[in-house]
């Protein structure tokens, strides 16, 4: 599990720390940096793939010249704080064997053209012991510069076994990041190392498109596209567990008026299937018609219940497409699902009405992305932390501050007069 990201340099963040729960919400105006923030989890994403970092940052291309990848947006040129060369990330997080990590790589970025390359990046455990720190990697492990004779190679000091002493050193390549040429190394002691690979693998970026979830998919195509693609296959996969199809169909009559006794999967000449919803009365709403909000309902549950589940989902805007009288609905099926700590969810939203909705645990980890007036980095604070908001929540309502544009001038006025 995540618990903190922390962004020094990276597009329009100076400076900034991402506090994670089990469900996040990120609110805040439009070019406040919250899709930034979904870039920052998207470049992770990539490290993990094990693309260099011009392929993170630019277009990863597979044979024939089919994009597997789309970089992040900007490319090299806009991925830095503005006037700088070099950003950082840094994660803190949890391992399944409950030994927390703290991961962090440093990037430069090269005016005159040169490829993108890895200053410094490392890798620490914290065991339970108060102030323990093992080494699992470090390019510069008592804060050494780096290496100016050699900038396209990192000397990198490997941890051979948790609280070993014999150690070795590694030389790697500075065009891609080490944590995905490290797990190519056969040593017990970097599985910790593979572990956050994998954490950081099973990251999933919604964008859902009607457009995309209403083309026809082959069974057995498990994987919900990011915009939606293979949903009539994955909601097909979930469906043959009677229990599972019930749950949606209980979701879905809950959300519409609609009276859902089943769905079919019905078969083109290709072999493709597309979903239709059945009423009691035994109409048949394909996906062809059914609303915008439904299809993205579904879409939604699909990704978390299907058999290909990831651990980490960003949803961009979740309250896209849903009445605002239901969004209450999305919402207890997300911290349902996110209370089994299994997945994690990060959402971008600027409906008061959603952040209103938000029950007491999952409020202590919504967040507001804001800048002050005349500055341009972005800054990041959990609501709850905002002065006197204890207070005032508990006399108001959190939609309706959303919604006035409290939260912004409470902190405005707060880093004011501190200034």
């Amino acid at each position: 599990m995540i618990q903190e990201l922390q962004l020094h340099g990276f597009k329009n963040f100076r400076d900034a720390t991402l506090r994670l729960g089990n469900l996040t919400l990120l609110v805040g105006t439009n070019a406040s940096g919250k899709s930034n923030l979904r870039d920052a989890f998207r470049f992770l994403h990539g490290v993990s793939r094990g693309y260099t970092l011009a392929e993170i940052l630019g277009t990863k291309y597979i044979e024939g010249g089919a994009i597997q990848w789309t970089g992040i947006r900007g490319g090299t040129r806009e991925v830095a704080y503005y006037g700088t060369q070099t950003f950082s990330l840094e994660l803190k997080g949890t391992l399944p064997d409950e030994n927390s990590y703290q991961y962090r790589i440093d990037v430069e970025l090269d005016a005159n053209g040169r490829p993108p390359r890895v200053l410094r990046e490392s890798m620490y455990l914290h065991p339970y012991c108060s102030g323990c720190s093992e080494l699992v990697f470090d390019s510069h492990p008592q804060n050494e510069p780096p290496n100016q004779d050699d900038p396209n190679s990192l000397t990198v000091l490997v941890g051979v076994s948790p609280g070993s002493d014999d150690n070795k050193q590694l030389r790697f390549k500075a065009n891609r990041p080490v944590l995905s040429q490290i797990t190519d190394y056969d040593e017990r002691g970097l599985d910790e190392a593979e572990l956050v690979v994998s954490s950081l693998g099973s990251m999933r970026f919604l964008d859902l498109t009607p457009e995309a979830m209403r083309v026809p998919s082959i069974p057995g195509q498990d994987i919900l596209g990011d915009r939606g693609e293979n949903l009539s296959s994955v909601l097909q996969a979930i469906c043959e567990s009677e229990t599972s199809k019930h749950a949606i169909l209980e979701w879905i009559r809950e959300l519409t008026p609609q009276d859902l006794v089943n769905f079919e999967f019905v078969p083109d000449q290709t072999g493709k299937i597309l979903v239709s919803l059945v009423e009691s009365g035994g109409r048949k709403i394909s996906a062809y018609s059914a609303s915008d909000g439904t299809l993205r309902f579904l879409a939604i549950i699909a990704a978390m219940l299907g058999p290909q589940s990831a651990r980490l989902y960003f949803i961009e805007e979740l309250e896209n497409g849903i009445h605002p009288t239901r969004l209450h609905l999305l919402l207890q099926l997300i911290e349902q699902k996110v209370s089994e700590e299994i997945i994690q969810v990060v959402a971008t939203s600027h409906s008061p009405q959603l952040l209103g909705f938000l029950n007491e645990k999952s409020r202590q980890n919504a967040a507001l992305v804001y800048r002050l007036p005349d500055q341009p980095d972005a800054r990041i604070k959990p609501i709850v932390q905002i002065p006197d908001a204890e207070r005032i929540l508990k006399e108001q309502d959190l939609a309706r501050l959303h919604s006035s544009g409290w939260l912004e001038d409470a902190v405005a006025f707060l880093e004011g007069a501190e200034a």
